[in-house]
C-alpha cells in the first residue's frame, strides 16, 4: 500500500492545542480578531500564519513553549515542560528522561561487561 505524502497540516499542531486546550475555532479565532474559518484554514495548513499569531495562539492556548503548536502535538511532552509547563507536564518530562537515562546507562554496563545483546 503506498504511502501518503505528508502535508504541511501534517506537521502543524494548531489544532490539538486548540483542543486540548477546550477552544473550538469560534474561541480562538475570537481570541485573535479572526473568523472560525481562517483559524480552519491556518489548522488544515491552507493558509500561511504570522509570527505574532503563533506567539498569540500559544498563550491563549497555555502551551509551554511558543513554537510547541508548529513542533509537537500536546500528546508529546518538550524538554521545555521541565522548565515552563505545569507541575504534571514537568513530573511525566522527568519520569520520561530518568527512563532514558537508566535504560541508557544499563546498555553502557552491558557492554562494559560483555552482555551487549543486539535489539
Amino acid at each position: 500500500m503506498p504511502t501518503r505524502a505528508k502535508t504541511r497540516s501534517d506537521t502543524l499542531f494548531f489544532k490539538e492545542w486548540r483542543i486540548h486546550a477546550g477552544f473550538s475555532q469560534e474561541d480562538v479565532g475570537e481570541k485573535l480578531g479572526v473568523t472560525a474559518s481562517t483559524v480552519s484554514r491556518i489548522e488544515t495548513g491552507k493558509r500561511d500564519f504570522l509570527g505574532s499569531y503563533l506567539i498569540r495562539f500559544a498563550e491563549i492556548c497555555k502551551c509551554p513553549s511558543p513554537g510547541d503548536p508548529v513542533s509537537r502535538p500536546p500528546s508529546q511532552i518538550s524538554i521545555d515542560a521541565l522548565f515552563r509547563g505545569n507541575e504534571e507536564d514537568r513530573k511525566r518530562a522527568e519520569a520520561i528522561l530518568l527512563a532514558a537515562l537508566r535504560q541508557s546507562v544499563s546498555k553502557l554496563n552491558d557492554a562494559e561487561n560483555g552482555d551487549d545483546e543486539k535489539s
